[in-house]
């Protein structure tokens, strides 16, 4: 049998072996590889207790024998190959099913509750076990985002975003489970589809089919705002009383020439959009200037920032999820992209605790989930919606969460394994 010389490294403190070429058959799969090192670490701490490993040779996991992967890839098997080992992940499996009357379009999830939005034209509040907690009814159409704002012992503040052009700022005790609305955001002219709250929980953006991003006090307040009416526009009667104080806001910045389809605060000075103009643009929020544009060839439907990694991920009308420096000074360098859905990428997501892992969704009904140190396949599929999928989130605690067309929200329980930086 065939041997190769190869070399093990990993990130990961807790599993290093000794940097020396070892001797493997070439034949070997990842749970030959594993046993290798699990027996390395026995050699050098008897308490060690087996851990389960994957394996990246040259950026991508082994997948095959050592021997057939190095012939795919065009590595020399003359040479010492060097291999990165990480804790292997568990296939995530779906733990609860929830259910609306209409599609899910959108999921915020925190610690403690799941905030959803959808087409039923209400958000519900679940408890991370799936319970039904709450019904947060008012908007006159389509809710198509929502967003915890802060939570403040037992009041938490949430937004709800709607085809009505307006957002409603709510407040919700949780010991009393009443729930009231605060503020009706008005000033959008088209269906208000993305809002983020800044990292403070001081304000929030909203973006518009308009093309205009908003920014917005997420403080409540007793006072109402004026709405500035054209002169010449008749006065709409309302047919329903309007929940909440009118809330105007702050600050508006124009640039998008489509509907801006997903925003984001990547710190609590700067916004990233998203928008149908085939650019992701970086705003000032001090001055509401634009920074930085960052140029595709598609509709972008959806952007997530790690503060990990410091890297933005898009997913796009032509299937693809590229990932992208923020601070490049060259807008159309893509550094990576990952390939493996076959309709649009409607949700992607970074883990909160992982540098290297991302969600996504897809009109495909597919849910991924990706390593980016392996780019050509996602690390596991998960096809529990009969229908497309149009939002996906973590949890801190380590649960994934998705949503979609067949009105079900699915969580998944996950092993998370922790980065240097988190562990």
């Amino acid at each position: 049998m065939s041997q190769l010389q190869a070399r093990f490294f990993t990130e990961n403190k807790r599993y290093v072996v000794d940097d020396v070429p070892f001797s493997i058959p070439a034949d070997s799969e990842v749970q030959d590889l594993s046993n290798v090192i699990n027996k390395l670490l026995e050699a050098k701490n008897a308490s060690h207790s087996k851990v389960d490993f994957d394996f990246l040779v040259r950026g991508q996991f082994l997948r095959t024998s050592l021997s057939t992967h190095m012939e795919t890839e065009g590595i020399s098997t003359e040479d010492v190959v060097e291999i990165e080992y990480v804790e292997r992940i568990t296939a995530p499996e779906p733990e609860e099913c929830m259910k609306h009357d209409d599609w899910i379009s959108s999921v915020d999830a925190d610690a403690e509750w799941i905030l959803t939005g959808s087409y039923d034209k209400t958000s519900r509040i679940w408890s991370v076990e799936g319970k039904a907690v709450m019904t947060v009814a008012g908007h006159t159409d389509v809710v198509k985002d929502v967003a915890w704002v802060k939570r403040d012992g037992l009041t938490s503040l949430l937004l709800t975003a709607s085809l009505d052009q307006t957002i409603l700022l709510w407040e919700w005790n949780s010991e009393r489970n009443k729930v009231k609305a605060r503020h009706c955001c008005r000033g959008h002219t088209g269906s208000v589809d993305t809002v983020a709250t800044d990292p403070t929980g001081s304000k929030f953006c909203s973006g518009s089919w308009d093309k205009m991003l908003k920014i917005w006090s997420a403080v409540p307040t007793d006072e109402a705002d004026e709405v500035e009416e054209p002169a010449d526009r008749p006065r709409k009667k309302q047919k329903t009383q309007q929940l909440g104080l009118t809330r105007t806001p702050l600050m508006t910045l124009s640039g998008h020439n489509e509907a801006v389809s997903s925003v984001l605060w990547s710190d609590s000075e700067e916004i990233c959009s998203a928008s149908w103009d085939h650019t992701i643009r970086m705003w000032d929020v001090e001055t509401g200037e634009m920074k930085t544009t960052l140029t595709g060839t598609k509709v972008f439907n959806c952007i997530s920032y790690s503060p990990l990694c410091r890297r933005l991920a898009s997913g796009s009308t032509d299937r693809h999820i590229r990932l992208w420096d923020p601070r490049t000074k060259d807008g159309s360098l893509v550094l990576l992209s990952l390939t493996s859905h076959t309709g649009w990428v409607t949700a992607v997501k970074w883990a909160p605790s992982h540098e290297h892992q991302l969600v996504s969704g897809s009109l495909d009904n597919l849910v991924k989930l990706w390593d980016t140190r392996s780019c050509k396949a996602p690390l596991y599929d998960l096809a529990a919606h009969e229908d497309k999928v149009f939002c996906v989130d973590w949890t801190e605690s380590g649960l994934m969460l998705s949503g979609g067309a067949d009105n079900k929200l699915y969580t998944y329980r996950y092993s998370a394994c922790q980065t240097d930086a988190g562990a």
